[in-house]
């Protein structure tokens, strides 16, 4: 190779060197310049809400190189989620003369079904009389009551026994649609109650387990036991307080063999807390009754079943009284106006119920019953051993007391 040449490659190669030296240099600074500042959105980019449920942030994250800056993301944006639309927040960072910048879209729509509430459960009648609606009520979350937008439709034939159903439907303004049936039984009149039995329990043990009770209302697990094995191998049903208070009250039959099971007080036996028989008994048989609970003295939390109606046995009322001397029997009587109005208030809101009453040891007077009345007590029991029909007073309801020494025979007698 001659000279020359030797002289241009040489020259060549250290052009070149110098070029990538160059473009090294050039590239290194431009991906400084340029190195990402990056905004990533954990979650959906959109995110649906429920109207009138809460927005939850999924989170969002911001590097640069190996920099975790999360923290000096701003969020900015405003979103109602009582009220429908379409939001958005955006999320910004600056860092070193560096910004960066992304959205995420809040949707508040509404997809919850309207609630539709039967004002009672499922009804018979007898052939040849009229069904009678007994009531219902639609509320909607975001168009208030629609009770007036409920169509219904049955398929009840009167003039014949058999099994029927009213279907209620209600659409809210986003065509939110729901439906729901109650059942219509038809049976001849000589099927269906005319009068119905009470029956009284109060505390429950069992003397297998050592457990002793000396008051006259004791009631052995196994005695109970019989008495309901006694319901089901006869097919009797066990009334709940809402299907008792619609026959009191007219807008229903029941099946000639039904009984309604009462237990007074909350004491021994029949919660979590104090042995724990009743409860136990009733879910394994299926079978239900009614507790009327003295709310002040105990935790109704400690009475949960789905077989144990809870209802009013005043709340802090049950105790001996005397007036002027004289024993009344209950304290009830000897208290002002302004003193049950208050006691039966504080135990409405603690069982949220005003189905009925029970009158502590069976004792009431012309006021105290007006007075249950002004609470907004459908019912009221007391004592009586005698059946409950639909003619009688429905602040006087009759029952049997369950004592330690009635017999299973005495039940079967109350019942039929």
């Amino acid at each position: 190779m001659s000279r020359k040449k030797r002289k241009l490659k040489k020259k060549s190669i250290i052009m070149a060197f110098i070029i990538i030296v160059v473009c090294i240099f050039v590239v290194k600074n431009l991906l400084k310049i340029t190195s990402p500042l990056k905004i990533k959105l954990l979650g959906n980019e959109v995110v649906r809400v429920e109207l009138g449920s809460e927005y939850k942030e999924p989170g969002y994250k911001a590097t640069y190189k190996k920099l975790d800056l999360s923290k000096k993301i701003e969020v900015k944006g405003k979103y109602d989620v009582n009220k429908l639309g379409e939001y958005k927040l955006t999320y910004k960072i600056k860092y070193k003369n560096r910004s960066s910048k992304t959205t995420r879209k809040i949707i508040v729509q509404d997809k919850t079904k309207p609630e539709l509430i039967l004002e009672s459960g499922d009804i018979i009648i007898t052939v040849g009389s009229e069904y009678r609606e007994p009531g219902y009520k639609a509320i909607d979350n975001y168009d208030g009551d629609i009770t007036k937008k409920v169509k219904t439709k049955n398929n009840i034939d009167s003039s014949k026994e058999g099994d029927y159903e009213v279907a209620y439907t209600v659409e809210d303004s986003h065509k939110n649609k729901k439906t729901i049936k109650r059942s219509v039984k038809v049976l001849d009149k000589s099927k269906v109650a005319e009068d119905i039995a009470v029956l009284n329990y109060h505390f429950f043990y069992d003397p297998s387990l050592n457990e002793k009770c000396d008051e006259s209302i004791c009631e052995k697990v196994s005695d109970f036991k019989s008495h309901l094995d006694y319901f089901k191998e006869n097919n009797f049903k066990t009334l709940t307080m809402q299907e008792f208070r619609d026959w009191m009250y007219g807008i229903t039959e029941i099946p000639l063999k039904s009984v309604l099971i009462t237990v007074d007080d909350g004491a021994m036996g029949t919660g979590t807390h104090n042995g724990n028989k009743l409860i136990p008994i009733l879910e394994e048989y299926k079978i239900h009754a009614t507790l009327f609970l003295i709310t002040g003295w105990w935790d109704i939390n400690n009475y949960k079943s789905p077989y144990l109606d809870i209802q009013s046995h005043t709340n802090d009322m049950h105790k001996g009284g005397m007036c002027s001397g004289v024993s009344r029997g209950a304290q009830m009587l000897c208290s002002s106006d302004e003193e049950v109005r208050n006691d039966l208030k504080k135990s409405i809101d603690i069982t949220k119920s005003k189905l009925s009453f029970c009158f502590p040891f069976y004792a009431y007077d012309v006021r105290t019953i007006s007075l249950v009345k002004e609470a907004g007590f459908d019912l009221a029991f007391i004592g009586g051993n005698t059946k409950a029909n639909r003619s009688k007073d429905k602040y006087h309801i009759p029952r049997y007391p369950i004592r330690s020494n009635t017999t299973l025979q005495e039940v079967i007698n109350y019942v039929n």
